[in-house]
């Protein structure tokens, strides 16, 4: 949209219940203005979402005695991205997981298709955890009419261990509109990330076979070893090892856990979650600590981020980690539109158990020799 339409239809949904700031167009910019006795919050509140609703954002700002409404004109005027791109990668991360997922079950895929097939479990279980999570962030944020892109798959390949993907994100280009809108879209990818996590943990380990099985499994893999020495192991978070005893499967060594394609996505599924639930920056455990404590979020960030520090004393895992966290991700959230919508008891009680959900999937070392 163009900016005098913007304005027009802004006109409309405000109603004269607010006043043009013709001056502010000459700061690139467009306020609408009221004296506080003349406008009541819940009253702006209501704007606010109704231009949402039109495709225009703004934010809410307040002096001593006015209230102002800012239109962001650089979020309203956006558009739609070309989905080619995300098409592509997502069909190269589907090989590269095959790929994968074939050389982890001990087959060549570069010789003959059978071998290349026998990675599609494997790369089906990923991508469904990866593509339940991001979609998970993606339709919350259609619902609050917070443009985003659809989900981008980073596909990677070594010929050593990796698990063929770099993961996968959405962009969301528009503002959040308050802290309810904020929390939703943040929870979303965990949840439906660790739904999916949790079914192809409960398949995987309804499918393993008793020792035996699983030891004449590995040696067309590899020699069996009962220590597993100088072998590469997996950590055991507590939601892990929780499902593993329900399921009868404690027979299955960490360090052969990722010959089985069902079981070894649900673990790493259950690794995403814990590493998108620290409670820092940007991150969805950031966006449902702001959410909840709001400004007082940047001492839980600031608290996650030197244990994470201290973690690499444990472990040399979470290096990377945490340069990204620094460098990237960083530590304090931005404000929403509108961050005087509290949440509401039940996603009080959501965002707590979120932190439980962290707790249950974090392992303080995913990947050691033991």
């Amino acid at each position: 949209m163009k900016s005098k339409e913007i304005i027009k239809i802004a006109n409309k949904i405000i109603n004269n219940r607010m006043d043009l700031d013709y001056l502010s167009s000459l700061y690139g910019t467009v306020i609408f203005r009221q004296e506080k006795e003349k406008i009541s919050e819940s009253e702006l509140q209501q704007i606010q979402s109704a231009l949402i609703a039109s495709g225009i954002y703004s934010q809410i700002q307040k002096t001593t005695k006015e209230y102002l409404l800012r239109l962001l004109l650089e979020y309203s005027k956006v558009k739609q991205e070309n989905t080619r791109i995300n098409l592509i990668l997502f069909m190269i991360t589907i090989l590269t997981t095959t790929l994968t997922g074939a050389i982890l079950k001990g087959s060549d895929p570069f010789m003959t298709l059978e071998g290349l097939a026998k990675g599609f479990p494997y790369a089906f279980a990923i991508l469904s955890i990866l593509g339940a999570h991001e979609m998970g962030h993606y339709l919350y944020a259609k619902k609050y009419k917070i443009y985003s892109t659809l989900p981008y798959f980073i596909p990677f390949f070594i010929p050593a261990f990796n698990i063929g993907t770099l993961g996968a994100f959405i962009k969301m280009r528009s503002p959040i509109p308050d802290k309810r809108a904020l929390f939703d879209v943040g929870i979303a990818g965990p949840i439906a990330g660790l739904i999916v996590s949790l079914f192809f943990l409960f398949l995987g380990f309804s499918l393993l076979p008793d020792l035996e099985g699983v030891k004449e499994y590995v040696t067309q893999i590899h020699d069996w070893s009962e220590t597993g020495e100088d072998a590469l192991t997996l950590g055991d978070p507590l939601l892990f090892d929780l499902i593993r005893t329900l399921m009868s499967g404690e027979h299955l060594p960490m360090y052969e856990v990722y010959h089985f394609p069902f079981i070894f996505a649900g673990w790493i599924g259950l690794f995403v979650t814990a590493l998108n639930l620290m409670p820092i920056g940007q991150l969805d455990g950031g966006h449902i600590s702001y959410a909840l404590l709001g400004e007082k979020a940047k001492f839980v960030a600031i608290a996650a981020f030197i244990a994470l520090a201290l973690l690499n004393f444990y472990s040399t895992n979470w290096i990377l980690w945490t340069i990204l966290i620094l460098l990237v991700i960083r530590l304090k959230h931005p404000p929403t539109l509108n961050d005087k919508i509290e949440l509401d008891s039940n996603r009080k009680s959501l965002a707590w158990t979120s932190y439980i959900i962290f707790v249950t999937c974090f392992s303080p070392m995913p990947l050691y020799f033991s």
